[in-house]
Formats: structure tokens, sequence, C-alpha cells
């Protein structure tokens, strides 16, 4: 049994539906280098910022709310420079602060074929957004794939696109590094199967690199390095890109060789805590509703530690990669570190 850590709790708020927040796909976004956790409630929208020091208080004072129409259609929500943005199941639109539709992108249907849902993103410089979206069938109604567009900000119009190899998925976008234009674009596809993209934007076009397919997905991005999890969580690796764009895998840990127990399966999302740790949570099913919290070695994923808390937490950890990780239990969210 590895080693119990002390840790420190750095900051603590009570944040009305965050339990719902933190099961959705768009509850937890990377924008610009910041964790942003997007809240509901009725038809009110709320986006806070984790701050990017480690002292408190947990979220900056720009936080911002709005009533959006119909929100409950709203499959994805996520900020944007002047407000926010949209995807619905026929739409991506776009929002003033006050709720207000600037403009609208409309696509082929999520619901009238293929089922899934779509996700967007706004580049740091607030130029671009950037949205995965439904392919349209062809005149013999063979459905395509999905797509991947880049939008005019101002306008919604369509600067450029890409079909993607995935069908009917459900889409997930984060942008970790600051003053970057670089997306991790993720798409899921229940028990058949998962992809992820680096997607960089240069010049107003698209250039995708596939990071993970089959039963696997992306999980976390430190530089030129991935974690890449297994679908069913039964094993966790880094990868890292070498010359000519491809991906090594430096190592690999199977779930049972972190929480040394035979039904082990690694749930949630696995992240670098920092240069030299991965954070990860262990289960005794896929999706457990209760997990054990372990550090890993960012280089070779041996275990250097066992996470016992204070209090109760939920099951899935969120690394910030300044040293610092989130987690909650009901309405409060924590910031917690190792004790200094």
């Amino acid at each position: 049994m590895p080693e119990e850590m002390v840790l420190q709790l750095i900051s603590q708020e009570s944040v009305e539906g965050v339990a719902e927040a933190w099961g959705r796909r768009e509850g937890r976004q990377f924008r610009d280098g910041a964790l942003r956790l997007v809240t509901r409630s009725a038809d009110l929208v709320a986006v806070r910022t984790v701050r990017s020091s480690a002292q408190p208080p947990l979220f900056s004072a720009d936080s911002l709310s709005a009533p959006l129409a119909d929100l409950a259609e709203c499959q994805y929500v996520t900020p944007t420079r002047d407000g926010f943005a949209a995807s619905r199941h026929d739409s991506v639109s776009y929002h003033s602060r006050s709720g207000a539709v600037e403009w609208s992108f409309r696509h082929f249907s999520w619901g009238d074929g293929p089922i899934g849902s779509g996700a967007c993103a706004e580049t740091p410089d607030g130029r671009h957004l950037l949205a995965a979206v439904p392919g349209t069938p062809d005149d013999a109604g063979e459905y395509p794939g999905d797509r991947c567009v880049l939008l005019d900000s101002e306008t919604g119009k369509v600067i450029d696109e890409t079909l993607l190899p995935s069908f009917s998925a459900s889409y997930t976008l984060d942008v970790p590094f600051r003053q970057a234009s670089t997306f991790f674009l993720s798409a899921g596809q229940g028990q058949d199967g998962a992809y992820s993209w680096k997607v960089d934007i240069v010049d107003g076009r698209l250039h995708l690199m596939q990071l993970a397919s089959g039963m696997e997905r992306v999980t976390g991005a430190q530089r030129d390095r991935v974690l890449v999890q297994g679908v069913g969580g039964s094993w966790l690796q880094v990868r890292s890109a070498v010359p000519g764009g491809a991906l090594h895998i430096e190592s690999e840990v199977n779930s049972q060789d972190v929480r040394a127990e035979q039904e082990s399966y690694i749930n949630g999302d696995s992240g670098f805590v920092d240069d030299s740790r991965v954070i990860a949570a262990v289960g005794e099913d896929w999706c457990s509703e209760e997990t054990e919290h372990f550090l890993l070695d960012g280089e070779d994923l041996t275990v250097l530690h066992r996470i016992r808390y204070p209090f109760p937490i939920g099951p899935d950890p969120k690394a910030l990669g300044d040293g610092t990780w989130i987690t909650s239990n009901g309405t409060d969210v924590h910031r917690w570190r190792v004790a200094q």
C-alpha cells in the first residue's frame, strides 16, 4: 500500500448547481489556460473562473451569468470574450453578456438522424469559434461523419472546416494553454470507441493531429505530452510528440497496479497536477460513485502516494497543472495541494 500523504485545503466555496455541473461535459472547461466552472439554474447559466493564484479565494471576481432562452436545449455552453456561445441540437449560437443572440449558425440536426452532441470554444484572441457539429447526409442519405468547423466570432461565417472520422459522437473541447489557439477535441461514441485530436489554428486554417483512437481518449495535456486513458478504465499512458508529429508511449500503468486490487478501474479524467505528478481516481467499477485518489510519477506513472482527505469528497478530481487540484462534494468545491 503506497504511503498516504498530508494535504492542505487551500480554499473552499459553496456553488449552487455544482453537483450537476461536475457530471456534465460542459461543467469543467479549460479556456485560455484557466479552468471554468459552468453551472445552470432554471434559465440562468453562470461561469466562474478558478484563480491562477493558489491563494484564496477559489474563484476570480469576474464571474459571468446571463439568462439563455431555451437553456434546456443547449447541449453545451461556453464563455467567450464578450458573452457566451452555445451548441444546440440544430445550431451554434453566439450571445452577448445579456444573453441576446448575436448570430446563429444552423446545421443538420443531431436529432434528425445521428444522435450526438456538439461542443464549441473561442480562440483566446476572440477572433474565431471552433465547433464540432454534425455532417450533412448526401443525396443517397449516407452520413459522412461529424464535422469540425471554424467560425468567425463576429459573424458566424464558416472560415474553414474538416470532416471527422467520428459518427454521432458526444464532444468535449479544452483550451489548456494560455494565449495559444491550441484545442484538444475529444469524441465519445459510447461503447463503440473514442477519438481525441490536437487542433491548431494557424492563419485561419484548421490543423488536426490525431492523438488517440479506438477505446482510448486524451484526459490531460502538458506542453508536448498528453495523458491517454483507456475508455474502460483499465490503463493510463503518458505519450509525447516525436519529430514528424507521431506520438511515443513514454510510460503506462494498469489500474490494478495503482490500487493493488483486481477489480479496479481508472475513473474520470486523470490529469497533470504539475510537471512531475499526475492525479488519478480509481474505483471498483467504471464510473464508480466512490473512488480513491492517487498521485503518480509524471515520468513513469509509478504510484507515489495514496491521497486521504479529511472529509468525504466526490469521485472525480480535476488537476490544474500548477501543483493543485479541485474536488467537489454536494454544493462545495475544494482546492487542494500537498502540504508545504
